[in-house]
Formats: C-alpha cells, sequence, structure tokens
C-alpha cells in the first residue's frame, strides 16, 4: 500500500506541472478581455461602479440621479453661524433651510470615461478615484429673508442690563447680556466665503461689534448687597403714629428693579404689594367721606350744606417711600394719604319754563347711565322748547322708517305710487318696524334722494348716504314729529295715515309707557342704541318728544317721559 499511494501522488505532482500553468493564464486572458470589453462598452452616461463624492457612494448611478444625490445631501448639510466672540453658534441651519445650493452637476459631468483609459485593463475599478473642490455655494430665493429674521437681529440687539429678581424669599443674579451691532453685508460676505465639504463639519463666524451693558453682573450684585443690607430683617411704616412692620421675605417679593441714570434701582410693585397694604395699612388711614348736600332750582344752586373730607391711602406715593428703603435712602418709610371730596347729594328742582325743562333733560342725563340726545317741543299751551344734545347726531336705528314714509306719502299724494297698492307695506313698516318693507320703499326712492328730500324740510343734520348711516338727531326728529302732528308738508289724508300707523305701533315699553296721554310713536333699537320718537298728547297739551341713547334701557326712557309729563302738568 506505501508503495501504491506514493506513486499516485507522483503522478497527481507531474500533471500539476505540466498543465495548470496554460490552464491559469488562459483564465486570466479571458478575465482580461471580458473586463476590457466591458470598459470599452460601459455607459458614458453612468459613474465607475466604485465612484465616491466627498464620501458618498455613487457608483452605478447615471449622472443626473448622482448629482440629485450629492445636491440633497449638500442642502441637509448643517453650517454653525457664529456671532461675535460667543462660543455657541446662534443658529445651524442646513445649506436648504438658509436658502443656500451647491450645484453639483458640472462637477459629476465633469466624472467622464475617456476611450485611453477604456482600454487600460483594471481602470473600471479606479478611474474615478481622486478627489475635487466641492462648489462654491450660491444663493436663492428666501435668502435674503433667512438672513433678515434669523442673523441680523443679533447684529441689532441691544444689549441687557444685569438687574435681580425676587425668588423664594431672596434676591438673586438676573444676568447681563452683552448687545452686538453688524452690518449686513459683512454676514453676506461672511456666508460667501463658506466653503462646505461633506466629509466635514462646516462653521463660520461673523464679525460683531459687542455692546456693553450700562449694568454688568457685578454692578448688579453689589444693588443686592446693598438692598439686603437696608432692609434688614423687615421694613418699618409709620402710618398715622403706628408703626408697621413688613417682614423682609414679604417685601423682597414685591420689588422690582430697574435702570435709571445708569444705576439699578429697586421699586415696588402695586400689583404683588396689593392685598398686604389694602388688608394691612389702607384701614388705618382711611377716614369715610361725609355728605354734602345741595339744593338746586334749574341750572342754579340755591342752597348747600357742606360735610367733611374724607381720605384714603395714597398708594403710589407710599409706595415711592418704601422703594426709598430698598435703595437705601432712608431708614423708614411713611403712609401717603389723599384727601377725599365729601359725597355729593342733591335735590334738584325745576321751574315750569323752558329753563326748567333744559335742566330737566341735562340732569336727567347726567344721573343715568348711557349717551343722550333729547328734545322736547310743545305744540300747544305754553308751547315751551328744551333739548338736550339735541343736534348730537346719532345712527338711525328705525326711526329712519318715519322719513321713508314722508317721502312714500309724498309720491302717494304726486300719484306716483298709489295706497292700495302700497298701504299694507306701509303700516308694516312703521307700526311693526318691518324691515323688508322699509328696504323695499328706500330701495325704489334711492338713498342719495332720500336725503335730499329730508334736508329740504330743514332736517339738516339727517343723511342716508354717510358711511355708517344713516344718521339723524334729536332735534331733527321733534321738527319731522311736528310737521306730522300738524300736518305741515303731509296732505291731511297722509297725516291721517301716518298717524294711524304709528299709534299702532307695537313697541310700547318707552315713552308711551310713562306719558300720561295717549302716544303716536316710532321706536329704534339696535345694539345698544334705543330711540323713541314720539307725539304726546297729553292733557297738558300736544308735545312732541324724541328720545335717542347709547347704552341706556326703556325704562330709564319711560321714566324720562313720566318726569318731563309731570313738570310740563304744574
Amino acid at each position: 500500500m506505501p508503495r501504491v499511494r506514493e506513486h499516485i501522488v507522483r503522478h497527481v505532482e507531474r500533471a500539476r506541472n505540466r498543465g495548470w500553468k496554460p490552464i491559469a493564464l488562459r483564465f486570466a486572458i479571458v478575465l482580461g478581455a471580458l473586463i476590457l470589453i466591458i470598459q470599452i462598452f460601459y455607459p458614458g452616461n453612468r459613474l465607475l461602479p466604485f465612484a465616491s463624492v466627498d464620501g458618498r457612494a455613487l457608483g452605478w448611478q447615471t449622472k443626473p440621479d448622482a448629482t440629485k444625490k450629492l445636491n440633497d445631501a449638500y442642502a441637509a448639510y448643517p453650517v454653525a453661524i457664529y456671532m461675535g466672540p460667543s462660543d455657541k453658534p446662534l443658529a445651524s441651519p442646513t445649506l436648504g433651510t438658509a436658502k443656500m445650493t451647491v450645484d453639483n452637476t458640472a462637477r459629476i459631468n465633469s466624472m467622464n470615461y475617456p476611450w485611453y483609459l477604456r482600454i487600460i485593463p483594471t481602470s473600471l475599478f479606479w478611474a474615478h478615484f481622486g478627489s475635487s473642490q466641492a462648489p462654491v455655494p450660491s444663493f436663492t430665493k428666501g435668502h435674503d429673508e433667512y438672513v433678515e429674521k434669523k442673523l441680523m437681529p443679533e447684529c441689532r440687539k441691544e444689549p441687557m442690563d444685569a438687574s435681580l429678581k425676587p425668588a423664594n424669599g431672596k434676591l438673586e443674579l438676573v444676568k447681563a447680556v452683552p448687545g452686538g451691532q453688524c452690518e449686513k453685508d459683512d454676514v453676506e460676505k461672511t456666508l460667501k466665503s463658506l466653503r462646505p465639504n461633506l466629509t466635514k463639519p462646516s462653521s463660520i463666524r461673523v464679525q460683531l461689534k459687542v455692546l456693553p451693558p450700562a449694568i454688568n453682573d457685578k454692578d448688579a450684585l453689589a444693588k443686592k448687597k446693598q438692598v439686603e443690607e437696608s432692609v434688614g430683617e423687615g421694613v418699618v411704616l409709620n402710618a398715622m403714629g403706628q408703626q408697621i412692620s413688613i417682614p423682609a421675605k414679604d417685601f423682597v417679593t414685591w420689588l422690582d428693579f430697574a435702570a435709571k441714570d445708569g444705576k439699578l434701582v429697586a421699586m415696588v410693585s402695586q400689583d404683588r404689594s396689593k392685598e398686604y397694604i389694602e388688608k394691612n395699612v389702607a384701614p388705618k388711614v382711611a377716614v369715610q367721606p361725609g355728605v354734602s348736600k345741595i339744593t338746586t332750582q334749574d341750572f342754579t344752586e340755591i342752597s348747600r350744606v357742606n360735610g367733611n373730607p374724607g381720605q384714603a391711602l395714597n398708594v403710589p406715593a407710599t409706595l415711592e417711600s418704601l422703594a426709598d428703603v430698598a435703595n437705601g435712602a432712608v431708614d423708614a418709610a411713611a403712609v401717603a394719604i389723599v384727601a377725599i371730596p365729601s359725597r355729593e347729594e342733591y335735590t334738584r328742582t325745576y321751574s315750569p319754563t323752558d329753563a326748567g325743562l333744559s335742566a330737566l333733560l341735562a340732569n336727567y342725563a347726567k344721573d343715568h347711565s348711557g349717551t343722550f340726545g333729547i328734545s322736547l317741543i310743545e305744540l300747544d299751551g305754553k308751547k315751551r322748547r328744551a333739548d338736550y344734545q339735541g343736534d348730537k347726531q346719532f345712527v338711525t336705528a328705525s326711526t329712519y322708517k318715519l322719513f321713508v314714509a314722508y317721502s312714500v306719502l309724498k309720491r302717494i299724494d304726486e300719484g306716483k305710487m298709489s295706497w292700495e297698492a302700497e298701504g299694507t307695506c306701509f303700516n308694516k313698516m312703521i307700526s311693526q318696524s318691518d324691515n323688508a318693507c322699509a328696504e323695499n320703499f328706500l330701495s325704489r326712492v334711492g338713498l342719495g334722494t332720500e336725503t335730499r328730500e329730508i334736508n329740504a324740510l330743514g332736517l339738516k343734520n339727517s343723511n342716508f348716504t354717510k358711511e355708517g348711516g344713516p344718521f339723524t338727531t334729536a332735534n331733527d326728529l321733534t321738527l319731522l314729529l311736528g310737521m306730522i302732528a300738524t300736518g305741515q308738508n303731509f296732505s291731511s289724508t297722509g297725516q291721517a295715515r301716518l298717524i294711524s300707523a304709528m299709534k299702532a305701533n307695537v313697541y310700547r315699553q318707552g315713552i308711551p309707557t310713562g306719558a300720561s296721554g295717549p302716544v303716536a310713536d316710532k321706536v329704534g333699537f339696535m345694539g345698544s342704541l334705543l330711540h323713541d320718537a314720539a307725539i304726546v298728547y297729553s292733557p297738558s297739551g300736544t308735545c312732541v318728544l324724541a328720545v335717542m341713547t347709547d347704552g341706556s334701557s326703556w325704562a330709564t326712557i319711560a321714566d324720562l317721559a313720566r318726569q318731563i309729563d309731570g313738570l310740563r302738568a304744574r
């Protein structure tokens, strides 16, 4: 057996020496030829298998795809932007966020595979090795806005003074923050100097002029020490012979600090001290005022009995005194007081005259909430007149329908409209304040024409064309009401129809409720506006009364009508 094995080994060795080398050589030739064929016919628009740019593997990719991949990588590439000496970046945007772009199109297109390299065996694996400089970034649309919003505020940053703030019954330092100043051109120049490379991080630093704060941390800490020494265990407040001791832990929480003439100054917050001051200080100095009793006749004061004045804590001045303690100006604070005049109570009397009625209207308006315009004209009897802000313009609300009624009746009298066709809607407009009917009539008459027609009657402060309107006044309404009541500028038929509709008015909470006789009226209400324009047939004689209000109530209007009736009856 050993001899047989030895024979076999020698036979195999001879075969190896005689046949493997030619086989290996033939294999190498075939492989080289195959690679050469692949190189010669490799697509010109693709990068070679092992191509990479700035650390990004781009092998086998078409040039457009490789360009897009590389451009996207640069769009997502972050850049740390430092301002001045700061050791922390102000911003770390990507190039895309900063609206900067790196276009690698030309760079990728230059990565060709020329014929002279294609005929060199194995060049397929190394021809695109090497490095090239990344293109200089360019600015795209929106870059200027990014710089203005994200970077320039730091170049226009005012320094922030050091200060103090209360925390847990003690004072803490609020550190100063320096400001900065630079020009936009400098920022842009720095950004243009950026040369990004995906293989390493990039940062840039904008030169910044540092603006130091007027009050630095050392100044604030010195102020903290001074306040703590001045306050000690607490602050003494002298109040009308009494001493109130305010514990330091409470007092410190009231303090605010602000710069004044280059120094940090303590102030006492009115909001944070309010509860303590109202409970422990204000009652010790408060004196209730007395009552002054005043009697008037019309607009004239005829007697007065003065009550004693009172007094109350002057909070701002007292807090200033407490602040003086905190600032070391005084050792103890003192309360300040303010005089309070006596409360006035009026007993008002009125004469049954024009002056008396005018005084009643004026005083009533002053004594009640809301804004008033009031006008009164007696058409018979004593024929007295009175008004309060009678020419003040108000938005008409639905009282404008009286003006529309005049224009409709005028056209009926002229034969341009007919009562048979318009009567139902006319009555609804006045008695029920129907808006649709009024708007239909007004659209047919026209805003400009309506204004001209009522102005021609003497209603000079009424207008349908002024923006925000229509507008009218209490005096204009009583003038129109007087014409209606006496038949001026109305036919007898038109007068009767309008007065009948006004007497049928369904809204009766205002003047009709307070008046002592029958009332023909038209109300208007819109938002806070409440108006009532009425012909009052009272035992004292017929009168016209217009009450225009903003922020009042129907009950107030009714009460005013009642008081007017009472004075007229005297």
